[in-house]
């Protein structure tokens, strides 16, 4: 797991990010495991963690309970119930048939990473692949080292920047992201990817419903094919299955009727 920290040096305030790198061939339980207790330790002892300091006896309990919480953590997941049709994916040999399956299905968060540990333990690895690009109109060497949004809708910036706020909110609005995670065993793979756009809602899809899009070896794409529209700027995969999710993202507004 990559892990950053910057430091705000006009109000001190640390930013520690985690993550945000590609994988490949991962174990999904074990990846996951890892990530919640690095991501813990580093909260809770990032002294001691990083070994910038000897353990103390805290620390060790510390560590201990993570590791039990962790394990905790990843069997909370097991327990889900998945939809069946999601499930089937790996029992079917036609394309026809997959696209039957995930006609109407909906995801949300808890059911993809419980989709995903079920996937490991059926000898499934895991892989993440991503893609960020800016808008041509953003000059990129202007950007501060990091920036965000608050929950106040607020500019917060990580380095030097001659960018407005309204620049840096443009640049993160018109950003071009895309995710993908790929199961595969011998041949066959799934692969499930979103867009910044996919989830903000500005796809034209069941009234803006975020969603994944999906295709698999049975589209006959080559896996190493769409990982290079993945990672181009504008990809281009024909017509795909949409995947609803639920829980995350921009979500439409129910009808109150």
């Amino acid at each position: 797991m990559r892990i950053q920290e910057i430091t705000n040096k006009k109000t001190g305030e640390k930013l520690i990010t985690f993550g945000g790198e590609d994988f490949e061939n991962v174990n999904p339980a074990q990846h996951y495991y890892d990530a919640y207790f690095v991501t813990r330790m580093m909260k809770l002892v990032p002294d001691e963690a990083k070994g910038n300091t000897k353990p103390t006896e805290e620390g060790k309990k510390i560590l201990l309970e993570t590791a039990k919480k962790g394990k905790e953590f990843i069997h909370s997941f097991r327990a889900i119930e998945l939809p069946k049709n999601l499930v089937a994916l790996f029992s079917t040999t036609k394309k026809r048939e997959q696209q039957k399956l995930l006609n109407g299905l909906e995801l949300n968060p808890d059911i993809l990473m419980g989709f995903l540990l079920m996937a490991g333990d059926k000898g499934y690895t895991l892989s993440q692949y991503s893609s960020r690009f800016h808008s041509s109109a953003i000059d990129t060497d202007k950007l501060p080292y990091a920036y965000l949004l608050d929950e106040e809708g607020n500019i917060q910036k990580y380095g030097k920047s001659d960018l407005t706020d309204g620049q840096l909110k443009q640049a993160l609005e018109q950003r071009s992201v895309k995710i993908v995670k790929i199961l595969e065993k011998d041949d066959e793979w799934h692969c499930f990817f979103i867009t910044y756009n996919s989830i903000g809602g500005k796809e034209n899809w069941k009234n803006g419903q975020p969603h994944f899009h999906y295709i698999s070896n049975l589209f006959g794409i080559k896996k190493e094919n769409v990982i290079e529209q993945i990672k181009s700027k504008k990809y281009k995969l024909g017509n795909l299955p949409h995947v609803a999710l639920a829980d995350y993202g921009v979500q439409p507004e129910k009808d109150s009727n």
